[in-house]
């Protein structure tokens, strides 16, 4: 099987949205083993394209959680507390990693420094 055919299982292999295991077992029994890790690896990417994880130092972010859904309509959306960020929030959406946190606009506001300083 190529890429191609490889993805387009991928895609069948959803039902409104979410993963359909009835189709996954179906695909499962029908393609060879090298195939199969393709499939498995494909799935694993599409997954991965589909969630958008949000950390945050706080323990209840309920009220930023109609902003995301709002902004983000398509996607899985993970929350998670993550008490080592200081003030602000990372967004990691897919391989894009956004950081909005405190110690990152210090690091920044620091480099801007010692980048002028010479």
């Amino acid at each position: 099987m190529n890429k191609k055919q490889i993805n387009r299982l991928v895609l069948e292999s959803y039902k409104k949205n979410r993963l359909d295991k009835k189709k996954i077992n179906r695909i499962v029994t029908l393609i060879s083993r090298s195939d199969l890790k393709k499939y498995l690896s494909a799935l694993k990417i599409q997954e991965k394209k589909a969630m958008l994880i949000v950390s945050t130092p706080a323990d209840n972010p309920l009220s930023d959680e109609k902003l995301f859904r709002k902004l983000f309509p398509n996607k899985k959306i993970i929350f998670k507390n993550d008490p080592s960020l200081l003030l602000g929030m990372q967004i990691v959406d897919y391989d894009v990693i956004h950081n909005f946190t405190l110690k990152s606009s210090l690091d920044k506001i620091i480099s801007r420094i010692e980048k002028d300083y010479d």
